[in-house]
């Protein structure tokens, strides 16, 4: 009932006054639910001290006495403690009349409590900051490693191609070594017991091998993570750039770099105005393409890329560059401009060596020795071999675009260019590999000019100035194909009529995808060393293998009467130089067709020099 209850919250203090007023026995008796243990001796004296020796708190308006202040003097009142400090306990149920009247306040020290909370809540923020830290350093972690550094890789290497397009190419090998040192490492972590496994008996490994294929069985196939966005953007940019450089070459370097420094705006300048340079244009040409042709049919594209493959990779090595691929013939360029005499007169020669270089490795390629033995081009063109002729010319071109918004390529446009061209069909008249004329010779070192023999001086229909002509003679036939050991069956082109196994080439191709970047990197060292000043380029003419077994049918004598011979001939002793040139023609065991040219030339005026002449002839292309 309300006076239970109330009695229960607000006990009355009847019998205080007369002494029979017992705390212990009102409200820790027997007859309480819960029992809270008797007041102890202590604080039950100091609650029944006078009211005069009560301290004054809170201005006044408060009376108590403070158990705490025997032990701490300083805590007479419970102002003194800070509000987080403190804990007061007030009647709840009295009312308001009661509350005008003397009541009673409890005020609990908890600063104990207090300084726990603190401790915990200064632990609890310290832990919070660190789980933010964490977990925004984790985030960032996250962040840098899958966006902000795949992103600032993209732009570096945008930078690079920016300033040199070209470098797209070895951006892309150098890309690719990283995915396969990463694929060869973790196939190390697949198969940590690999050495172990090796060390185990026969019995062992068999039962080994026969539970691992069960399990490769039985076990569904793991799928691959797709790679994330920035990777797949990261590899599309070195893609294209590689494609851009690979497809615009040299001469089209400008046209990519200048369209991407324009960020200004999206649109396509291609149409740039071409420029003057100055540099050395070698042309070659398959002999016998159309012959060829008809009989490979759809396998002419391996015939002809396998061709390819010799003659840029011999170019790239001595700082040459492929410009236009046109079926069976290649335009190639030193460019000449910005750089030095000294390193004009290097690359000439290297313009002659890479010639030389190619002849060799075409002669010497198994993938193209077995053109030799296919039964249908046997048949058409007996003892068949791939060779090529090559003219090599200098002077000036304009760079840049030819074509228009819906296609364009990059090349040289120049009357030198056609010399080059030129040149190349005029080697089928003398029976030479190359033909240079004396713009070329001119350019090149003392020592390796020494090496060329002049065979003629021509003026070319449609032109005005004549030139004297020069090749370097060449036994190609002389040079045997490499071995190579026998690779898997494979898909290839060589067969009478059917496709069979073309092993070797599959092997060899393989082979040199897998060590693309080991050979990148031979050749820039290669290259490196060719193009420092101490190196001469004429040591390669007299140290190297090839060159010396080529050149090993050429003897001395040779050189001296046809040189004699070609003096009276050009002086218009005709009489003398038919006796001469009879005698070089077949001096060589073969037949010399510079001398045989020049038979053919004379025999046409009765081997007497016409009225007027000046020491050079007119010499058409056909």
């Amino acid at each position: 009932d309300n006076s239970t209850l109330g009695q229960y919250f607000l006990p009355s203090f009847e019998g205080r006054g007369n002494g029979s007023y017992d705390p212990n026995a009102r409200f820790a008796g027997n007859d309480w639910l819960y029992y809270m243990g008797n007041m102890t001796s202590d604080p039950e004296s100091l609650f029944t001290v006078a009211y005069a020796n009560t301290t004054s708190c809170v201005n006044g308006y408060l009376r108590g006495i403070s158990l705490l202040a025997a032990t701490d003097s300083y805590l007479d009142c419970p102002e003194k403690l800070r509000y987080n400090e403190r804990s007061v306990i007030v009647p709840t149920a009295a009312t308001s009349a009661e509350y005008e009247e003397v009541h009673f306040m409890f005020v609990f020290d908890r600063r104990s409590g207090a300084q726990l909370e603190a401790i915990l809540n200064t632990a609890q923020t310290v832990f919070i900051c660190f789980l933010l830290g964490f977990g925004a350093m984790t985030f960032s972690q996250d962040a840098n490693r899958l966006v902000l550094t795949p992103i600032e890789r993209m732009i570096s290497k945008l930078d690079k191609i920016r300033n040199n397009p070209l470098e797209a190419m070895t951006i892309g090998d150098e890309e690719h070594h990283r995915e396969q040192v990463r694929a060869i490492k973790r196939g190390q972590q697949r198969d940590p017991d690999a050495e172990s496994d090796a060390k185990r008996n026969c019995c062992s490994r068999c039962c080994s091998a026969t539970l691992k294929c069960i399990r490769r069985r039985s076990s569904a196939p793991k799928q691959i993570p797709e790679p994330m966005e920035t990777v797949v953007l990261e590899k599309t940019i070195i893609k294209i750039g590689s494609l851009l450089a690979l497809g615009f070459g040299e001469a089209g370097a400008e046209i990519i770099g200048q369209n991407m420094r324009g960020g200004d705006s999206a649109a396509l300048n291609a149409m740039i105005p071409g420029r003057r340079v100055e540099a050395i244009f070698g042309f070659c040409d398959v002999r016998n393409f159309t012959d060829a042709t008809e009989v490979l049919q759809d396998q002419v594209m391996v015939f002809v890329n396998r061709i390819a493959s010799v003659i840029h990779s011999c170019v790239n090595e001595f700082f040459g560059n492929p410009n236009k691929n046109i079926g069976e013939a290649f335009l190639l360029t030193w460019r000449l401009s910005d750089y030095s005499a000294a390193k004009q007169k290097k690359l000439a020669d290297m313009s002659l060596l890479s010639f030389i270089k190619i002849i060799a490795q075409i002669n010497k390629s198994p993938l193209l020795a077995e053109y030799r033995n296919h039964p249908k081009l046997a048949k058409r063109l007996p003892n068949y071999r791939v060779r090529m002729g090559f003219g090599l010319h200098s002077g000036w071109a304009i760079e840049g675009a030819i074509g228009s918004e819906f296609k364009i390529d990059a090349s040289y446009l120049s009357p030198n260019v056609n010399m080059a061209a030129r040149l190349e069909a005029v080697t089928k008249q003398y029976g030479c590999l190359i033909l240079m004329t004396d713009a070329i010779i001119k350019l090149m070192s003392v020592e390796v000019a020494e090496e060329c023999r002049i065979i003629d001086h021509v003026r070319l229909s449609a032109t005005k100035e004549p030139f004297k002509l020069y090749t370097y003679d060449l036994n190609d036939l002389a040079l045997e194909v490499e071995q190579a050991p026998p690779p898997a069956a494979v898909q290839g082109t060589l067969s009478d009529g059917r496709k069979t196994g073309d092993n070797l080439a599959a092997s060899r191709e393989a082979a040199q995808k897998k060590d693309k970047y080991r050979l990148r990197h031979e050749r820039e060292r290669t290259k490196a060393e060719r193009w420092s000043d101490e190196f001469q380029m004429c040591s390669m003419l007299t140290r190297d293998a090839d060159i010396l077994t080529m050149r090993n049918k050429f003897t001395s004598e040779f050189f001296c009467r046809f040189n004699m011979a070609y003096l009276n001939y050009e002086a218009g002793e005709w009489g003398v130089a038919k006796d001469m040139l009879e005698v070089t023609r077949f001096l060589l065991a073969t037949e010399d067709g510079p001398s045989a040219a020049l038979l053919r030339f004379m025999k046409q005026y009765d081997w007497e020099a016409p009225a007027g002449w000046t020491g050079y002839r007119v010499l058409h292309d056909k």
